[in-house]
């Protein structure tokens, strides 16, 4: 799966966005263990101001210290769970995304240690878990939910894995790592058939910031809790 995967991502050569100030990266951390590959995940502190107890990749806001965004990538990956960036091996990227508050997000995708041990910076990450890749290829692991943003009527999908609920930016990504890597279209819609692609929104994008609904997203958020 591993050799598939780099495969596919030397293949791939994804467009930029070179108009929106506001960027962040994140690192998809992969690992081999026992024959298996997994993707390693992080669940926010409860105390954030922001995707408070949400799964994400480890990742964050680029600072006006870093070269560039790769940089951004290991170094926050760094900060909160203390992987070294000598330890990570860049295997290619993904396309950018645009997340909810209109930063650009760089995915990098990454092999790991087998025998990482992950120290989390408690005060950004409550925990950091392992999920077999294979389990995103399972339809009955998935729901999806429907919402309005100010640019397109989109699909949120959701995985539940072990008390956690790995959705959103997280998800999507996921999702694209699956295709372009190995080829794997899932048996449900990634897209909302009547709004471009999360990939086209990205790129059509000017910076042009909207007035966002909180009121509306803290009502996906509850139904995403109490489902």
């Amino acid at each position: 799966m591993l050799k598939k995967i780099r495969h596919g991502l030397a293949d791939h050569h994804p467009l930029k966005n070179s108009q929106i100030q506001k960027r962040a990266s994140v690192l998809i951390p992969l690992l081999e263990s026992e024959g298996e590959l997994f993707v390693l995940l992080t669940q926010r502190s409860e105390h954030l101001h922001s995707h408070a107890g949400q799964v994400s990749f480890p990742g964050g806001k680029q600072d006006t210290q870093d070269a560039n965004s790769l940089e951004t990538a290991l170094r926050e990956t760094h900060e909160e769970i203390g992987l070294p960036p000598e330890k990570v091996e860049i295997i290619g990227t993904l396309d950018q995304i645009l997340s909810l508050h209109y930063y650009l997000v760089t995915p990098f995708v990454a092999l790991i240690p087998d025998d990482f041990v992950p120290i989390p910076n408690t005060g950004e990450i409550e925990a950091v878990f392992k999920v077999p890749l294979t389990f995103f290829m399972n339809g009955d692991n998935h729901w999806t939910e429907e919402f309005k943003t100010p640019i397109a009527t989109v699909l949120a999908h959701h995985f539940d894995f072990q008390g956690y609920d790995i959705w959103g930016l997280t998800a999507k990504l996921i999702l694209r790592l699956l295709e372009i890597g190995l080829g794997h279209l899932p048996d449900f819609p990634v897209h909302h058939p009547d709004s471009p692609t999360w990939i086209e929104r990205t790129l059509d994008f000017s910076g042009e910031e909207l007035p966002f609904d909180s009121e509306a997203f803290s009502h996906i958020e509850q139904r995403k809790v109490h489902r």
